[in-house]
């Protein structure tokens, strides 16, 4: 591209013409050359001195913080297990706050098992086993109920009372509606009050 000055020659700007400049009157020797050598390391030593002072006056502000952390560490460490026992309480409150929103379904769940015994058949032991049932871990209601108890009758007898009143449960649909599956446990031929009966245990997992 071609440009094209229009303004008059009295105008137009002139380089610098550095032939011009008399260096004649310039004394090298006039320059303090040793001031400026002296006044350069003079900086030098006080930047260096600068840095030093940073230097111990960091050290000393880390001591300081230092001493303060492990001052506070044995109340970290208390205050920890603190968190930790009343995180522990507060997931106990939480289970208990769910057994007592559960109540009356164990009222009810009490009222079914009652109206499910068939005749033949009495309870000696009735009782939530809490630990969780293998692959039922992650349920509402990892555990079981146990019912342990006693048929009038040996044998065959007995067995087919055992049988009958764990069918009872499984057609009471209040009781086996969150009931997954209810086992025999055990069976064993006793004498209570010189009488023969079988004695026996039913787990049911819940759901």
């Amino acid at each position: 591209m071609i440009e094209i000055n229009l303004l008059p020659q009295e105008l137009r700007k002139k380089p610098f013409d550095f032939s011009k400049i008399n260096f004649k009157g310039l004394d090298i020797k006039s320059i303090p050359v040793f001031n400026i050598i002296v006044g350069i390391a003079a900086a030098a030593v006080l930047l260096q001195l600068a840095a030093f002072l940073i230097g111990i006056i960091s050290s000393a502000e880390l001591a300081s913080v230092s001493r303060s952390y492990n001052a506070i560490l044995a109340d970290k460490k208390e205050a920890d297990t603190l968190k930790a026992k009343v995180a522990d309480i507060n997931k106990r409150s939480k289970a208990i706050d769910e057994l007592m929103v559960k109540r009356f379904s164990w009222a009810k769940k009490m009222k079914d098992l009652s109206d499910c015994v068939t005749p033949g058949i009495w309870f000696s032991d009735l009782y939530y086993d809490e630990e969780p049932v293998s692959g039922k871990a992650r349920t509402a209601m990892p555990g079981a109920l146990v019912i342990s108890g006693y048929a009038s009758g040996t044998g065959e007898q007995g067995a087919a009372l055992i049988g009958r009143f764990i069918k009872s449960l499984q057609d009471n649909k209040g009781f086996y509606s969150d009931i997954d599956s209810i086992d025999l446990v055990s069976t064993k031929s006793e004498k209570v009050n010189n009488q023969d009966v079988m004695s026996f245990r039913i787990t049911c997992l819940f759901k």
